[in-house]
This record gives C-alpha cells, structure tokens and sequence, in this order.
C-alpha cells in the first residue's frame, strides 16, 4: 500500500483481583427499635459478598501475609445500565435476517450506549471513597472504575484479610482470604472485582513433539524469498528437516502444507485489509519470527503493544517462555500473509490478563481476536468471569470474532493443576459464550483435507470439551446452543428454557505428533532453533486466520466482518465442515466424551474446509442491494479550510439525509469529488463509511509540495448517512475540500450504467480537433462538447445514444496548464451564464491531472469544460460509459475497498517491481472474488515510483489496447491515483504503462445486470 502505504494453548493460572465496597454500616443496622422502613434500608445497606475467593494454585505454600502498606491496582466493573437492551442489540447484529445485522457499534460507542448509569457510576465511586478507597474515572466502556489502595484499606473496604504465598517458580504472591463484599444495595450493580490476587502464573504448556529442537542457520529476514507466491518453506530449512528424517504432512506441517490441507493456499489477498489480534502474556524471539516470514516468503505486518507494566525483555526459552506466542504468529503470517497482526503482551496475572482483554477490546484495531491462553472453570472465580463476559459482549457488539484454544486435557480440563482433577470440566475463556471455542483434531498426509481426521487424544494430550457448569444459556438468546443441548446432561443447573453451554464450537489440527514447524529463537551464536507444536492453541490461530481471510473476502469486506461467530457457525451445512466421527477426549479414565456424527463434545461441528467455510461466512452477510444512480449538479459539501484536517486524524461529513446535500437516507454509496490542499508533505486520504473499520487502502495521494489533489471517490455510506475521511499524512494537516456528484439508491428509481470501450472524445494539444472551439482552452473560458449522440474528434460514434442518457464517464486530464488552477465539468447551460461552485480538476503550474467525472448530460447532449485559471490548460478527455434512465444497464455493486494489485510486493502480480512498456498485467477478477457476471470494475489505481512522464492504460482483458488514458503524469517521482470504471471481458481486466512505474490496483465496487 501507499501506507494505505511445542506449545499447546497455554493455560492459565488464575489471578484475580477484586475489590470490595464494604463500607461501615453499624449504625445502620443496630438498634432494635428502629422504624421499619430504617430496618429495611439497613438491610439493603448490609454488605454481601460477591464472586468468590481465588483458588491457590498447586505447589503454593502459605507465607507471611503482604505488609498492610502494600500497594494495589483494582478494579470495579459495572452492570451495563440495560443488560437486556444489550443483549438483544447483540444477538441482532449478529444474527442474518435481523435489519440490525453486522450495524456494529464503532470505536467508542459501547460505553455511550452501553456503559453503567451515570447515578450508578456516581453512587459506586462516592462508596469506594467513603470505604477509603481512591476511585479513578470511568474508563472508555463506561463499566471499568480502576482503584487505588493499600491492603489495609483493602481489608477494610472488603472485609477480607490476605494471605501470602511462595510459589512453585519460587515467586511470592498474595491472595484475598475471602470473596470481596461490597454494600448491599450496590452487590446487583457490580459484575465483579479484580485485582485482590496475585497467585495466578500463567505458565505456558508447550506440546512438543520432540524434547530436541532443530537447529539451522538464520534466514536473513532483509532478503524475502518467495516474494509473489503464497508462502513455502524455503530450500534451507526444506534441507534441515529432510536431514533430520522429517517429512512434511507426516512429521511436522510447514505453512504451505498447513494451507493446503485446509484448502486456503494461494488465495489471492492472503486476508489483506484484516487484522488480528494476539493475546501474549510473555516475551518472544522477533528475530525468530522476522527469519520465519523471510523463509517463507511474507510480509506480514506484526506490531507489538506492551501493557503497561509489562517487561519487555529476552525471553527465557530454556524455560519455554516465547514459544506460545512464536507459535500464533508464525500460524497466523503463514495463513493469513496479508493480514496485519497486533500481539498485545501483558502482565502475567490476573488483573494483567482482565487489563489485556480490555484493551484489545477497546482499541477495537483487530476483527479478529485469537487467543491461546486460559484456566478450567473451577478454578476461576465467578467475578473474574463475569468481568470478562461483559467484556467478550463488547467485543461482539463491536463485530469482533474472538476464537479461544479448548485446552489440552480433554474433558477433564483441570488435570495437572493438582487441583479438581479426572473431574468434568471445561475451559475459560473457550467457554464464555461470547468466544468461538478451538477442540482438536488429529491427521497426517498432505493434499487438501487429509485423512482420516480423529480427535486429538494421545501422550496424556487432548482437545477440550465438555458442558460448562458456569453459564446456563437462555435457549432464546442462544438458539445456537440449544440447538445441541437435548443430547447433554444439565450440569450447570440450567433452568427450564435454558442450557449449558457447550465446548468447542469447532476444532482444527492440535497433534503434536503431525505438528506445527515453527521457529523459536535464535541464540547467542546465531542459530536458529525450530520445533514441531501441537495444542489447542496452533488451532485456535489457525481458526483466526481463516477468519481473517473470510473477512477480506469481496462479500465480506462490503458488508463489514464476520462478527460473533456461534450464531452463524452453528447454523452452517454440515457439508462445509469435515465431521470428525473417530475418537473421544478422554484423557484420565473418568471422562467423556466421543466423537459423534455432527456435532459432538470432542470436536464440535468439526475442523474447516477452508474456502467453503469462507464462503458460507460471508454468504450469511446480507447481499449490498444493487444500486441505481441518481446524479445531481455538482454541489459542494465541505471545505475544511485551512488548517484543515489535523495529522493522521479523520473528519465526518453528513452526506445522506442532510438538508445540505440533498442526498434522501437509505442511499447505499455516494459519488464524491474530493480534493485535498495545502499539503505540507507526502500522505494519503482514506474515505469509508462512518462506524465500519478504516480500510487499508488510499483514494488519494500526494506528494512533497503537492498544492491540490482531486479524485473521484465512490463510497458507501454509513447507518448514519455518514463518511469519514482520513488524513494519512505524517507532516501536518490538510485542507480537504468535497463536491457531491451523485448517488447510488437501493431501488429501480435511478439510472443503470452502460460501459464502453474507451474512446478519446477530444485533445486540446491537437489543433483543428473538430469537437472543440479551440485548443488550448483560455483562461476564464468554457468548451461545450456534444457526448450524448456525438462523435470523437476523428469522426467515430462515441456509443452514446442521443435519449435516455442521465450521465456520461469521462475521464479528464489537464496538462500544461500556465499557472495554478481549477476546471468544473458539467452539464452544458442552454444560458451559457452558470459556472457551478466546485471543481472536478485542480493543478499546479505545468503539472499533469486525471480525474475521473461523472457528469450530467445537459442541452443537446453537451457537457461544459471550464478553466477556471486566468492562463491556458491543455484539456483531453475520454468516454468510458454513461447512465441511462431505463433498466437495460448494469446496476452497482459495492465490493471494497479490497487491495488486488501491488507491484511494490508482487500481490497480484507475477513478480515483485515495476511494469513497463510492453508489460501487461493481467487482473483476474474472479480469483478475487468478483462476480463472473460484472460487466464492469470501478477501481482507485494509482502509480508510484515514477522516473520519466508517462500515462497508464486499463482496458477489457484479452482485447486490444486502446489509445485513451486513465492517469497521465511527468516526470519525476510522482505518486498519482485515479478512480477507474472498466469493463471487464471474461472475468479479467488489462492494465499496462508506457514507462517504468509501481501499479497499485484497489476494487471499490462493481456493475452487473443482476
């Protein structure tokens, strides 16, 4: 872009903290003779308990207790102010059929709509400072009050005392001695209290399929190979492994056979525009995972984000630190090459984990959240659970799809924690009803699903599963659920109406045995360590990772993400699913449960066909209803001014049931020119319905010292008729300045599009060109240029009938102009005074500009060209279609932004570098996911990288090139974008240059018949 430029799922050891609203209240409650409404309000005030103490974990042992001037970070989180109404809005945004469905809420929202009472906040906050507590504010998901204290205003405040520990790693912690309690009249409002414990450890359980790790040479991770295929092990390592008498598909899995088998290799975007977030509570090697992306031929992006508190250090890999969080990037980059992934590292105990969550949460960066770590249900208390409920709610309001690894001990999950063992349980967080919960499954061979598949069951290892004795679902706000629960126990006291939640949802490969390569750190001498992973927690990425390439998928990414997962996956055809009916998962003797035909509690509905499951995601998305356009008299909208819009911030504009625009609610897409100046320095704008994520893509982009940079920019607008527009600029704000062309409505009211091939309709350079009045255009003066039933300069048939005609697409290029200046085209006057107030076209002096316009045809089929400069303009412009008023066009489709071609990295290229003269670059379309039934793209193309002037072509694929241009530029390194409409032949469209430049190819939509 142009910027649009062997562990197995670790488990848990609970930490908790909480927090307790106990404030004195003997005056309240003493006193035999008092009235009884008094005695009623004293009850009311009388503290109660709520969650419950922590559990120790095995091998602690009992110390001093903490010194009572010990420092505490807490945290009190709120019941949303209508739980009900949040519900509902949930399971409506995330159920197809529902008018709400995927209208998720934006960054920021849910503690607006959501977030505790304001009276609640207030009464909570002045209790927590009465108990001698020191209350912080509200955090962004109004539910979240942090807190300062000392144990000994701990104790008091929550009634409790705390013990000290020394645990099995030889660290200390401390532990509250009971549950915290709080003021009764506040317990109901309080989901839970964290931050009381410090016991919990989250240790790493590596599955690894052999105690000695592989050592080979680092991979450069400067010098990418592989660069334009999907990815593979490189020679190298091929080499190292073949030598150590390991095989591929038998021994170990590499990326390329991992994405073979579960049938995603070689699509095209590699998840491109998605991004994943990581939950790590450890250290890893980066160079480890830089060698692993250049062995195998990506880029993927990987971000760190420490939590505060958070060490960032080398991590201890003789103690297997490093290898969980080593195994889910190295799966999500080999899977999902184009996604960009987010690791959010944070502090290893309970509030650190809670903290975590929140976080990913609330920066609301990711759709995707895979997580790799948790603890059996017995041993996590309620408050903690509950606190991370609402927590996971968010998230599916929000339309993130969070994945979380079973476990590792089959349906006695708490095994090897010393505690509840060879009893029944599940796993947290895969058993919150708001996480999509990863089982797993066992097979070996290479191809697309081999076989056979079995549950993961050996070497004291297996997929969780099981019923949670924690959360009873209502079978109304859980259909999905209940939809199995007729075949289970009720071991959670589910009330009539309501069932246990059941684990997984799904599962994928987890056997160590026909594990995952992956690298894991590089040592002090330079080598490079590898191993082969198993777990639960190589399938929980594996999961995320095909998310993420559903999510980028065209239907997906013109509807929004995939969102909370369960209601869609449990309403799928069983046939998208390979079912695993071979095996159980029980590990001890004492459990359960066998794999059965459909869904079952040892691999759930099953492991994925990969591009099967995609596509019966995103089908699960509404259909963009087709679009008519209407088109108006250019109308300017907004002009920022100066300043303008700040650095890498974005502005909204209203452009749908405003009384400025004219624009009716209900519109799907709005056509907009848009213009960005008084640029400071390089940068990009990115416009995108107001309330979906911000697309990783650019409409616009300029250079150092760019004055005025139009393009034409067809959008979709948001639920509230709204688009934002973002300035990417990293040196200062920008003036951005909008002008309204058209709109797109959901209905037959509106006009279909014809395209045609590209005809130059006129060229101001060429004197005696018969369709103009003279050449160049004079300053302050107009062109009327017959398009509707006319011919080109040369004589030929434009293609444009003389009735029915609405519109016309031309694209226009200024060149050579004398000075700074501005063009407005539109529909001809018949008084030949009007001069609309925006502008289509601006340059600088001497400077080369494409801009595509869609203009309304006027008096006689004509179209006005005014120079608004008072020097001359060269002006060329050429016919790619038009809008006719009866049905036999095409309609529009919105499918984007969606990068499909960047030569810089070789994406939708044969190579990585520039095309040249002679070069053509054939876009398949349908490998893209576009309708083999288009008959046209409307495309952002820009080029960059440029050395000597030179203009860009893209046609009909397989036809011959044509004279006309879609950009124009001069010499020297430019960055220039144009909106493109092409119609498309046999599925695919042709693009070419006639001088060395980097091509950028962004799909923004599509028209068809249908």
């Amino acid at each position: 872009m142009l910027d649009p430029s062997g562990p197995t799922r670790t488990r848990m050891r609970a930490a908790g903290r909480a927090t307790t609203l106990a404030v004195a209240t003997a005056a309240l409650v003493s006193g035999a003779g008092l009235p009884v409404l008094a005695t009623a309000q004293a009850e009311s005030l009388a503290p109660k308990r709520i969650g419950s103490a922590p559990v120790v974990p095995k091998g602690a042992v009992k110390t001093a207790a903490p010194a009572d001037g010990t420092e505490l970070d807490l945290s009190i989180t709120l019941q949303p102010k209508d739980q009900t109404a949040l519900t509902t809005f949930v399971n409506a945004v995330s159920t197809p059929g529902s008018p709400l469905y995927k209208h998720y809420l934006g960054t920021g929202e849910f503690g607006k709509r959501f977030g505790a009472d304001p009276a609640t906040v207030a009464s909570v906050r002045a209790a927590l400072t009465e108990a001698g507590l020191h209350p912080g504010e509200i955090g962004a998901n109004g539910l979240t009050i942090p807190v300062k204290a000392t144990v000994a205003e701990a104790k008091k405040a929550f009634n409790t005392d705390f013990a000290g520990y020394k645990l099995s790693d030889g660290t200390t912690a401390y532990a509250n001695t009971q549950a915290p309690a709080v003021r009764g009249d506040l317990a109901g409002k309080i989901a839970g209290v964290v931050g009381l414990d410090t016991t919990a450890t989250y240790k790493p359980r590596s599955v690894v399929k052999s105690k000695a790790a592989i050592k080979g040479p680092a991979i450069d991770s400067e010098k990418s190979r592989n660069i334009g295929a999907y990815p593979q092990l490189c020679s190298e390592w091929k080499t190292i492994l073949g030598n150590a008498g390991l095989v591929d598909g038998q021994h170990y899995y590499s990326s390329a056979a991992l994405a073979q088998a579960y049938d995603v290799y070689g699509i095209a975007d590699g998840a491109a525009g998605s991004t994943i977030a990581i939950l790590s509570l450890e250290n890893y090697d980066t160079r480890a995972a830089a060698a692993w992306q250049s062995c195998n031929g990506t880029k993927t992006s990987v971000t760190n984000i420490p939590m505060p508190g958070f060490v960032t250090k080398a991590p201890d890999v003789d103690h297997g630190e490093g290898g969980e969080t080593a195994l889910d990037v190295d799966t999500v980059s080999s899977l999902a090459p184009g996604a960009s992934i987010l690791v959010y590292q944070g502090v290893n105990n309970g509030q650190g984990v809670i903290d975590t969550y929140q976080r990913i949460v609330n920066d609301n960066r990711a759709q995707v959240v895979s997580i790799s770590w948790g603890r059996c249900e017995a041993e996590r208390d309620s408050g903690r659970e509950n606190t991370l409920n609402l927590i996971l709610k968010q998230a599916a309001a929000q339309g993130q799809s969070v994945v979380a690894a079973a476990g590792d001990a089959g349906s006695t999950d708490c095994n090897g924690s010393g505690l509840n063992e060879n009893v029944l349980n599940t796993d947290s967080p895969a058993s919150q009803p708001y996480a999509t919960g990863v089982g797993g499954t066992s097979h070996s061979g290479l191809g697309t699903f081999p076989g056979p598949i079995s549950v993961w069951n050996h070497d004291g290892g297996s997929g969780g599963g099981g019923l949670s004795t924690r959360w009873a679902l209502s079978d109304t706000d859980f259909p999905w659920n209940a939809q199995h629960a007729a075949q289970y126990s009720n071991v959670c006291g589910a009330a009539a109406g309501s069932s246990c939640r059941q684990v997984p949802d799904v599962s994928a490969l987890a056997d160590p045995s026909h594990g995952y390569l992956i690298f894991t750190d590089i040592d002090a001498e330079g080598t490079l360590w590898a191993n082969i992973y198993g777990g639960t927690s190589a399938a929980a990425p594996l999961w995320a990772a095909l998310v993420a390439l559903a999510n980028s998928s065209t239907d997906c990414a013109a509807n929004g993400p995939v969102g909370y997962l369960n209601p869609i996956l449990h309403k799928l055809d069983g046939s998208v699913f390979n079912d695993v009916t071979i095996g159980n998962n029980d590990i001890s003797g004492s459990g359960k449960y066998s794999a059965l035909a459909g869904y079952d509690l040892a691999s759930g509905l099953g492991s994925p066909k990969g591009r099967a499951v995609m596509s019966a995601l995103c089908q699960q998305l509404p259909s963009q209803p087709a679009g008519t356009y209407t088109s108006v008299q250019p109308k300017r909208l907004l002009d920022t001014g100066v300043p303008g819009v700040a650095s890498r911030t974005a502005t909204t504009l209203q452009v749908a049931g405003s009384a400025n625009s004219g624009v009716p609610a209900g519109v799907t897409s709005v056509v907009l020119n848009v213009t960005v100046a008084n640029t400071n320095g390089p940068g990009y704008l990115t416009a995108w319905p107001t309330g979906k994520t911000m697309p990783l893509s650019s409409n616009l982009n300029w250079m150092q010292g760019s004055v005025a940079v139009p393009n034409v920019v067809t959008v979709p607008v948001g639920t509230d008729g709204n688009v934002s527009l973002f300035n990417g600029s990293w040196t200062g704000p920008v003036r951005m300045v909008v002008d309204l062309m058209g709109y797109y409505t959901p209905d037959t009211a509106g006009a279909t599009f014809k395209p045609l091939a590209p005809t130059r309709l006129f060229d101001t350079r060429y004197a005696g060109d018969a369709n103009v009045a003279q050449a160049p255009v004079g300053g302050k003066k107009k062109i009327d240029v017959k398009v509707a039933g006319g011919v080109s300069a040369k004589g030929v048939s434009l293609g444009v009938p003389d009735t029915g005609v609405t519109a016309v697409v031309l694209n226009t290029t200024v060149t050579r102009g004398q000075g700074n200046g501005w063009m407005a085209v539109y529909p001809t006057d018949p008084t030949g005074t009007f001069v609309p107030k925006s502008s289509n076209l601006n340059w600088t002096n001497g400077q080369t500009v494409p801009n595509l316009v869609v203009v309304p045809v006027g008096a006689d089929g004509k179209v006005t060209f005014y120079n608004g400069l008072d020097g001359t303009v060269d002006v060329l412009a050429d016919v790619f279609g038009y809008f006719t008023s009866d049905a036999s066009g095409s309609k529009f489709h919105v499918a984007g932004p969606k990068r499909l071609v960047d030569t810089r990295t070789g994406k939708g290229a044969p190579y990585a570098g520039k095309i040249g003269d002679g070069n053509v670059l054939h876009v398949n379309l349908n490998d893209n996911g576009v309708l083999s039934g288009a008959t046209s793209v409307v495309l952002n193309i820009t080029v960059t990288n440029t050395q000597w002037g030179g203009y860009l072509n893209a046609w009909p694929g397989g036809t011959a090139r044509p004279a006309s241009s879609n950009l124009n530029w001069t010499a020297g390194s430019q960055t220039i974008a144009n909106s493109v409409i092409v119609p498309v032949n046999n599925g695919t469209v042709d693009i070419a240059t006639n001088s060395p430049a980097d091509v950028i190819v962004d799909l923004m939509g599509y028209y068809s018949v249908n």
